[in-house]
């Protein structure tokens, strides 16, 4: 099954039409993320130190494109994480120090083994205004799609990267994606994932228990040139109960509002709802912030956010948590930087005894 649907997303690449065909073009990429996270205090028995990796390879071949936005491209990612050393990785510090929904070094995991987590066929259409994405996707591409949705940016903690109340699904999900402007203001979208697709496996087999994460989206930005840094957006999710995974069902929403002021503020502001299926993190969750560019090229980002932990995930009679967060990149060079980062997060939901978690970290990153 894994052989036929690769050579089937090439195939499907070289059999589409390239009418207007102008041009043709290879991209490759790389980077790499380490990130160090130190505690001021963990639960008994567990580490407060944290360290871990992320490896990427990526590209993609546009096969056409035309000169009204129109193109069609393969994409890839091979991608691994994991920790470095004898520390548990950035992604289990949270569990450690007894933080439930605004884990402190989210996406940096131990056991994501070497893996191809993008390979999928990409076409825009409809001069620009339109596109849809089918193969093995990454679901956080697309999922609530957000420019602090990446851990490229100044923010280490979930409550800023991917909303608390929304579900996740592994880097490699076999999937869909549609989604394009409707006016010159207001955009539509509808995804579909495998909602048993795991990070670090290359594995398709799960599509056949037929269980998915499924969502649809309404946004408004100024203009189509203006959607990334200057837009309004409104998801509803849903995802299948997992049987074999011994999983609930659940749904939810969620709002995400950004505004680019001049070119120096970035603030936004995010709120989501569930009912706490779904394996989410929190029932419900809120953020704001903003990133403030400095000179040399410099950014400083500051935040704060809050949640309430989900009860069918972490069990009942939990605190809500909040969060607050400051970083600053220093890019040393066009493909270096290195980001000191300070987190305080209040009351951790499994760990009563405890008012407050301070997070110090240092994250370096090589992007060429």
């Amino acid at each position: 099954m894994k052989t036929k649907f690769a050579v089937a997303v090439v195939a499907l690449a070289l059999t589409l039409p390239v009418q207007g065909q102008e041009e043709s073009s290879v991209s490759l990429g790389l980077q790499v993320y380490a990130l160090y996270q130190h505690a001021d205090s963990s639960l008994e028995g567990r580490d407060s130190d944290a360290f871990g990796n992320i490896n990427r390879f990526f590209g993609d071949w546009t096969v056409f494109a035309d000169d009204t936005s129109n193109l069609g491209r393969i994409e890839w990612r091979v991608e691994s994480r994991s920790n470095i050393g004898n520390y548990q990785a950035p992604g289990s510090l949270g569990s450690a120090t007894g933080i439930a929904a605004l884990a402190p070094g989210f996406g940096y995991s131990e056991n994501f083994e070497p893996d191809i987590a993008i390979l999928n066929w990409t076409q825009v259409f409809a001069n620009g205004r339109a596109r849809y994405s089918v193969g093995r996707l990454a679901f956080d591409l697309y999922f609530d799609d957000f420019p602090f949705l990446t851990y490229t940016r100044g923010f280490m903690n979930r409550s800023f990267i991917i909303n608390p109340t929304m579900p996740t699904a592994g880097s490699g999900a076999l999937g869909g994606v549609v989604e394009g402007f409707v006016s010159d203001h207001i955009w539509l979208g509808t995804q579909i994932f495998d909602a048993n697709a795991a990070s670090g496996e290359f594995d398709w087999d799960t599509v056949e228990e037929d269980e998915w994460l499924k969502a649809v989206e309404i946004g408004y930005a100024p203009s189509i040139a203006e959607r990334h840094n200057n837009r309004i957006q409104f998801t509803y999710w849903q995802k299948d109960e997992r049987t074999l995974a011994g999983a609930s069902k659940g749904s939810g929403w969620a709002v995400s509002a950004i505004h680019e002021l001049g070119e120096k503020y970035l603030p936004f502001v995010r709120f989501g709802h569930s009912d706490g299926g779904g394996s989410v993190a929190a029932e419900s969750a809120f953020s704001a912030g903003v990133e403030i560019k400095q000179r040399f090229d410099h950014v400083w980002t500051v935040g704060a956010g809050w949640a309430k932990p989900s009860r069918k995930t972490f069990g009942r009679g939990l605190n809500n948590e909040t969060v607050l967060e400051t970083s600053y990149r220093f890019q040393l060079s066009k493909s270096f930087s290195i980001t000191p980062d300070v987190q305080v997060v209040f009351n951790p939901a499994n760990s009563p005894d405890h008012s407050s978690v301070w997070v110090f970290g240092l994250r370096a990153l090589l992007s060429m």
